[in-house]
């Protein structure tokens, strides 16, 4: 008969049956019409004997009704009798659940003698499962060559690695695959913490790892158990049965496990566990087997040192091109980025950041945390390594990790730290510790270098800056000229957004000058800046505030970082220079101190050209009205005749001017020549001139203005000039005007006209105003 298996059924399960019908012939020889057969637990035949000459297809399509309603023996259309007994087949460390059945003819049905004879069917069922289990392991074991082959063969498959996880990986999985049975574990010693360490596990659930995790698996414990068992050093196997060890973590994982140390001379390396569950490992675990595992740690053991002399031979490798690296190279980013990379490729497990103690422009991606001070004890041992320059050691033990703090030292400071953070109670040996601070070493000097580059690039730069201004200046005797310069120059040198430039009066007056930025010229400002200028001044020093808005009270708002530097000569403050920006401690002290140098070197240059503009003020301006003097507007008249179409001249004169002398006095009457004066200056356009004719005299000279604006000016003159003076005084005024197509266009006539006119005013009453016509106006 045809057997049939189902698809989620044990593969030895037929065989199993069959074998035990082959032993047992008693069962054929009473019952020799009867079907055998086992069905899964949903009901499904699996497997019958080969000898009936047929199944029943009617008992076959009712089995699963049959199990369902759990009744037997039953009776199948009045001529099959049908017993069943349930059946649970151990299978590779698994179980086969289902049942155990017999078919008879009803006339040869005896209901007791089939239960009878179905129970010892499983009885023997469940001895012929054990011994073709032992039988096909111990099998297996006894073929010596298979074992010795399989080490050349675990060689080949890894192509002759020197990868030591490589060849522990293969290894163990072919050694379980080998054995057929439990769970390998490879565990590294670490001396320094006294434990066993998992490297590699053929249990992917990881038991064993977390096992150790709650039960420590210590080195000690297991050297007092080798020492009382009294094994030999060569070929060790530890026996969890019947002699205890009292490794907790083994005890509470495996029902039995062999413990193959190795030693090399004379010291604890690394271990290899086996452990099984629900069986006795004695019978898995031959000599020659045990020599394969045993020849393999040797192997792993020598990988493990040449995996040393690698990475010692990469450091030493890595450490000349680091070098290479940091002797070509003067940027502090790049240089941190090296040490990173080259930690990473050491490490690449543990999380490396940087502590720093100077404000370096470095790349966003690098992994930066603060360097705290202070009462702040969060980083305590990181502030201790920067402090001493030496490497500290913190063990977190209750997050089980390391964290290491190497300082990056040169020949004149500490420049920062190098925080490792080594997780799964990582304790960094000697040789770890020696390479890391010849790395954090050579960084710290290579940044050292780098910044003190990068400090005298920036000093000749500052001092350029400083000759360049000086020499511009000390060229140029323009103050808006140089005003205009030095305000670009410190713009661009220090990122400053608004500018202003002051002046301290002798009279205590602080005076904004032209020039200066938009901000500081607003009158809503003044007040505040006037607070800080008197600060400058009383306190003879300059001013660096990194934060405006931390000052009680706060000035200049929005802003936020300023400076502001004195100007010094021969021992008096005669001004000052704010720079300020929107950004909290935007500027640096290093700014602060070269606008000190630069504002001391342009100061000379500075006052040159302010006593210049005022030599020249006085030159071209009345002492005493401070309006222009008459050569000036004869120069400014020729010039616009020159080149412009028209203009117009307003000549004014104080009515009875002789009359205030003699009433009030000479004093009195200069006091009304200059509010006359102020008047003119306040009711012009900054492009028109207002000069002092002579005497009681002033003029005015329109530019591209025409008659008729001309007496529109003029008139408003004379009556703001009526309700303002003090005494009250009324003036007379001529107005003479030009244009190009006139042939008798000259400074001369220009002027005879306007006093002819003025002549005429003075005739009809004064307080007037009369425009120039030849056929009125004479003298």
């Amino acid at each position: 008969m045809k057997i049939e298996r189902n698809k989620n059924s044990p593969v030895n399960l037929s065989e199993i049956f069959q074998a035990t019908l082959a032993l047992d012939n008693e069962i054929q020889k009473t019952i020799p019409s009867a079907i055998f057969f086992l069905a899964n637990e949903n009901g499904q035949v699996v497997v019958t004997n080969k000898t009936t000459p047929g199944f029943p297809k009617v008992v076959e399509e009712g089995m699963p009704s049959f199990l369902t309603k759990g009744q037997f023996p039953v009776v199948v259309t009045s001529r099959y009798h049908v017993d069943v007994i349930s059946l649970i087949l151990p299978q590779n460390d698994k179980t086969w659940d289902g049942f155990l059945g017999v078919i008879v003819d009803v006339v040869d049905a005896n209901n007791e003698s089939l239960r009878t004879f179905l129970l010892c069917f499983k009885q023997t069922l469940l001895m012929t499962a054990h011994l073709l289990e032992t039988k096909q392991k111990l099998l297996l074991l006894q073929k010596k060559e298979s074992s010795e082959q399989l080490l050349s063969t675990v060689l080949k498959e890894t192509e002759y690695t020197e990868n030591v996880d490589v060849f522990i990986t293969v290894f163990l999985e072919k050694i379980k695959e080998f054995v057929g049975i439990g769970e390998f574990t490879f565990l590294l010693v670490n001396h320094i913490e006294d434990r066993f360490i998992p490297r590699y596990s053929t249990d992917n659930s990881g038991g064993l790892k977390e096992m150790i995790e709650e039960h420590p698996l210590t080195v000690s414990d297991v050297s007092n158990a080798l020492n009382m068992l009294k094994v030999d050093e060569d070929l060790i196997l530890v026996r969890n049965h019947p002699l205890q060890m009292g490794v907790t973590a083994l005890n509470e994982l495996y029902e039995d496990y062999a413990f193959i140390p190795l030693v090399k001379e004379g010291k604890l390396f690394s271990a290899l566990v086996y452990g099984v569950n629900q069986e006795r490992i004695s019978s898995y675990l031959e000599t020659h087997l045990i020599d394969l595992l045993v020849d393999g740690m040797g192997i792993i053991y020598k990988l493990y040192n040449y995996e040393l002399v690698l990475n010692s031979q990469k450091r030493k490798d890595l450490l000349l091109n680091v070098t290479k690296k940091f002797h070509s190279s003067m940027d502090v980013s790049a240089i941190l980025s090296d040490i990173i990379d080259a930690l990473k490729q050491v490490f690449p497990s543990f999380d490396v950041y940087l502590l720093l103690s100077h404000e370096w422009e470095v790349s966003d991606e690098l992994p930066i945390m603060q360097l705290s001070y202070g009462k702040d004890k969060s980083n305590e041992v990181a502030t201790n390594a920067y402090l001493t320059g030496k490497i500290q050691i913190e063990d977190i033990i209750l997050d089980r990790k390391s964290v290491l703090y190497a300082p990056l030292r040169g020949k004149q400071g500490v420049y920062g730290v190098l925080k490792i953070m080594a997780s799964n109670s990582f304790v960094f040996p000697q040789h770890e510790i020696d390479f890391i601070e010849v790395l954090a070493d050579t960084g710290g000097n290579a940044i050292e270098n780098a910044e003190l580059y990068q400090q005298s690039r920036q000093l000749v730069e500052d001092l350029q800056l400083i000759n360049r201004t000086s020499h511009e200046l000390n060229s140029n005797l323009r103050l808006s000229e140089t005003i205009s310069y030095m305000k670009n120059q410190i713009k661009m040198s220090f990122d400053a957004q608004e500018i202003g430039f002051f002046l301290f009066r002798p009279n205590g007056e602080f005076e904004v000058i032209e020039g200066s930025s938009n901000y500081f010229l607003k009158d809503s400002n003044l007040s505040e800046i006037v607070t800080i200028c008197r600060r400058i001044k009383n306190n003879q020093d300059p001013l660096f505030i990194g934060d405006l808005s931390s000052e009680f009270p706060y000035l200049l708002k929005p802003l936020r970082s300023f400076i502001g530097v004195p100007m010094v000569q021969s021992g008096k403050i005669i001004g000052a220079v704010f720079i300020v920006h929107e950004y909290a401690y935007h500027f640096s002290f290093n700014q602060f101190k070269l606008l000190q140098s630069l504002i001391h070197h342009s100061t000379l240059a500075f006052t040159n050209s302010m006593l210049h503009e005022e030599l020249e003020t006085l030159v071209i301006t009345d002492h005493l009205t401070r309006l222009y003097a008459r050569n000036f507007l004869d120069e400014k008249v020729q010039v616009s005749m020159e080149k412009d179409a028209y203009g117009c001249f307003l000549l004014f004169d104080i009515d009875d001017f002789k009359q205030i002398n003699d009433v009030y006095g000479h004093q009195v009457g200069d006091d009304i020549i200059i509010q006359v004066a102020n008047i003119l200056k306040q009711n012009i356009k900054n492009t028109d001139i207002a000069a002092r004719w002579g005497g009681e005299e002033l003029a005015v000279y329109l530019p591209k203005v025409d008659l008729e604006v001309g007496a529109i000016v003029a008139e408003r003159i004379r009556k703001k000039v009526s309700r303002e003076t003090s005494p009250p005084v009324t003036i007379s005024c001529g107005i003479s005007h030009w244009k190009q197509s006139n042939l008798d266009k000259s400074l001369k006539t220009l002027f005879n006209n306007a006093d002819k006119a003025l002549y005429s005013a003075k005739r009809t009453g004064k307080n007037v105003i009369v425009s120039f016509d030849k056929d009125t106006c004479y003298l």
